[in-house]
């Protein structure tokens, strides 16, 4: 199974949000390989890292991270999907910003199951599986 974590997976850790330790707990038990973020996931993580005052240890943790996931390269057939969904998103009237159609995108095009809190926007995305990791199973 390949799975997409969304940014807001990897601020829920950072910040220490209800349910990180859940969370934590998924990504310690999950097979390895299996663990990614999107490009866009990635920038998001670093601006949010940059602001000043942030702890050096979300820095070390996302650095940690990153040694044991992969960061996958937003290519063409991404892109397409990305289009076709902020298209559709538009036309019905459920624009949910800008990224999180990128994001969806690419876990549809590689087959991967979205991992996020964010069912508000992501549950719109026709075609997209969504797991929830912030509780227990």
């Amino acid at each position: 199974m390949k799975y997409l974590l969304d940014t807001c997976i990897i601020a829920a850790v950072l910040n220490r949000e209800e349910g990180h330790r859940y969370l934590e707990a998924r990504i310690a038990a999950a097979q390895r390989g299996s663990l990614h973020i999107s490009a866009p996931t990635a920038v998001e993580v670093w601006v949010g890292l940059a602001r000043p005052r942030t702890p050096r240890a979300k820095n070390l943790w996302f650095e940690a991270f990153l040694r044991r996931t992969r960061v996958m390269a937003f290519d063409e057939a991404a892109a397409r999907r990305a289009f076709a969904l902020r298209r559709y998103l538009e036309q019905t009237g459920q624009e949910i910003g800008r990224m999180d159609p990128l994001i969806a995108a690419q876990a549809i095009a590689v087959g991967a199951v979205c991992i996020t809190d964010n069912l508000r926007h992501f549950l719109r995305i026709p075609g997209l599986t969504i797991e929830y990791w912030l509780r227990p199973s």
